[in-house]
């Protein structure tokens, strides 16, 4: 712990530099040798205090080293840029990790300011965070990169003070491309989405049955009419149903053997998801086991497994469903796990769905993945209807002129004639109309565009508020989750 005495000398000439310490966030890093986070006018930077000069961050921000008056240590800030995080990595191992706990969940962060406060969120939780996850979907709308994600996460968990494990996903990956800038930049999970490579099997002819391998004929012979027993009956898998099942997922997963070399050969340790829930298929237990058997069958030792469960998972809302079906789905699907390896369960499009958390929790033993992203973009929003509400209103009429090119990038039930006129922006409870909520969720690759800056003065200005509407938010979520 550094001496009272020095941090108040190291505060007070900071904000001589018009620089605001952030008090938890100095960490000691050994020998004499701490890390800190401040905030300027315009950035925030890490500091390095120590008695000796501590070699390869660049871009000081001063010219020489500042000393502390009446101690042999002194101080320099610099940007958390991708060298000087390595910097942070090789020497004092500050970095993502592999998860190691039977339950996580993950917190995007689209405007890459939100970490801080998802981390006060997990206080107290039996969690591990995930806390750079983004998508190429997400990155192209943001203009962002893997790496800027992963750096204000890290700057976030130096802010914070956090010194537990977290993980970095690189979300939604359907090509070699993002995979690889993703494992460049030091990721350590990857969600594969498959959606795209899906075969159809509207018939299963015996032509349709000759052209899948052997390696899939195996698998339809060994499970066809084995029995599972699941919380609440007992299943009978049924052979035409796991054909089908490889005519449709054999190519996909040929492209997740493929990647999974690709990892071998540049990371020690990695956790890997395989999202099969995009789509219109709700996931059989036949495909479920098709795919999980398939990949266990090639050494393939996946992390995690997210099915496309019954009812509609739109953005921003809570489940609506059959929750009897969604439950009796739910733990088949826990069920096959178990009995295939114990991997975990994974949750997608996690924002908000309250209502099946308990259930979820339960099912799955608290071993699961939960995702959510764009539940902390709606926070940052919740600041600016209550701090400046006419550039609310102006992101409003915005999101509402741009809503059919928004909604081509999800699958979300609203309509123009959903937003009437005479809609009060004024009301306090706005961001409670789930209509809203939905619009606004998925407009932020057209509001970063048009309102960049003045959406990020807003909530630079009011950093505890967006925090506290951020960490209240998450907490929500995790406190169903107990």
């Amino acid at each position: 712990m550094m001496d009272k005495e020095v941090l108040t000398q190291l505060s007070s000439i900071l904000s001589r530099h018009s620089f605001v310490l952030y008090l938890n966030s100095v960490r000691n890093l050994g020998q004499d040798i701490y890390v800190f986070v401040v905030k300027g006018d315009v950035d925030k930077k890490i500091g390095i205090l120590s008695k000796r000069n501590v070699r390869g961050f660049r871009d000081p921000f001063f010219a020489e080293g500042i000393k502390i008056e009446g101690t042999s240590l002194s101080f320099n800030l610099y940007p958390l840029s991708f060298e000087n995080y390595l910097v942070l990595k090789g020497e004092f191992g500050i970095a993502p990790v592999p998860c190691k706990d039977k339950a996580s969940f993950g917190t995007g962060d689209r405007l890459g300011l939100a970490t801080a406060a998802h981390l006060d969120a997990f206080k107290g939780y039996d969690m591990f965070p995930v806390l750079a996850q983004q998508s190429p979907r997400e990155l192209e709308k943001t203009h962002r990169d893997f790496r800027d994600v992963l750096l204000k996460a890290v700057l976030g968990v130096l802010e914070a003070g956090y010194t537990g494990g977290f993980g970095a996903d690189a979300d939604h990956i359907k090509d070699e491309k993002y995979l690889l800038e993703a494992a460049d930049a030091g990721y350590t999970m990857y969600t594969l989405d498959v959606s795209d490579m899906l075969g159809t099997a509207e018939d299963i002819s015996p032509d349709k049955v000759d052209h899948i391998s052997q390696h899939s004929k195996d698998i339809v012979k060994d499970f066809s009419g084995k029995t599972i027993s699941f919380e609440g009956g007992v299943y009978t898998v049924k052979e035409e149903q796991l054909y089908r099942s490889a005519i449709i997922y054999e190519r996909a997963m040929n492209f997740v053997e493929r990647v999974h070399g690709l990892l071998k050969g540049r990371l020690k340790a990695f956790d890997l998801e395989v999202s099969i829930d995009e789509g219109d298929r709700d996931t059989t237990v036949e495909d479920h086991i098709f795919v999980a058997e398939y990949l266990h069958r090639k050494g393939i030792d996946f992390w995690s497994l997210a099915p496309k469960f019954p009812g509609y998972f739109e953005k921003a809302v809570d489940y609506r469903g059959d929750m009897q079906r969604f439950t009796v789905e739910l733990n088949k699907h826990c069920a096959v796990a178990r009995m295939l390896g114990g991997y975990r369960l994974s949750l997608h499009s996690g924002s908000d769905k309250f209502s099946i958390y308990r259930i979820f929790n339960e099912a799955t033993q608290h071993n699961f993945h939960i995702k959510t992203s764009g539940t902390s973009w709606l926070q940052a929003l919740n600041v600016i209807h209550q701090k400046d509400r006419q550039l609310f209103k102006e992101l409003y009429s915005i999101a509402l002129d741009n809503l059919e090119e928004s909604k081509k990038a999800y699958k979300i039930s609203i309509y123009r004639q959903d937003f009437h006129e005479g809609l009060d922006l004024d009301d306090p409870n706005t961001l409670q109309n789930p209509k809203v909520k939905q619009l606004l969720h998925i407009s932020y690759g057209v509001l970063l565009d048009e309102k960049r800056r003045e959406i990020y003065n807003v909530l630079n200005q009011h950093e505890a508020e967006h925090y506290k509407y951020i960490s209240d938010n998450i907490r929500k979520h995790l406190e169903l989750l107990k």
